[in-house]
């Protein structure tokens, strides 16, 4: 169909469209098993309660969900980002690794240092797979997780005057 004919057919011609376009979930894991459902709405993070680690077990987003990308896990949490919505299932021990693939394969992590002047919020980019742990703190002020630092995916962020080393995984 010519894009001429659709434009006098307006918005009913672009939702008929969409109807007859069906998407599926992507299922990695017919097993009936206990499964948590983490969902990314309007692309914004989501964090999730979950113990063991997490196996991707159903995508039931368009959004392609990819590990370390658009989500992950750490202290007993998922984390959902950029749209991605799945199942996820508790992995058995020794299922689902390659040999030789470890998480701990970069234990030194990536040194990062961020500081916040003049109380205001600074925005520190680095690709964090993992988790960031402050090493040293370079301020007066006491740095405290999630009150004057945080970090996503994206980065660590800090404010109110916390300035600190950081190590990123």
């Amino acid at each position: 169909m010519s894009l001429r004919l659709l434009l006098p057919l307006g918005g009913s011609a672009l939702a008929l469209l969409l109807a007859a376009t069906t998407v599926s979930a992507q299922d990695y894991d017919s097993r009936s098993s206990p499964r948590t459902t983490c969902e990314s709405h309007f692309n914004k993070t989501q964090q999730c309660p979950f113990e063991g680690h997490a196996r991707l077990a159903r995508q039931l987003s368009v959004t392609r969900c990819v590990e370390d990308d658009n989500w992950g896990q750490r202290r007993g949490m998922l984390w959902v980002t950029d749209g991605c919505r799945a199942e996820f299932v508790a992995e058995e021990p020794g299922r689902g690794r390659w040999p030789g693939r470890d998480r701990d394969r970069d234990r030194d992590g990536e040194r990062l240092v961020c500081e916040s002047y003049e109380n205001k919020e600074k925005q520190c980019r680095i690709r964090v797979r993992h988790d960031v742990r402050l090493v040293k703190q370079k301020s007066i002020t006491t740095c405290t997780e999630d009150r004057n630092w945080g970090w996503d995916r994206r980065g660590v962020w800090v404010s109110n005057g916390c300035r600190a080393e950081f190590r990123v995984y």
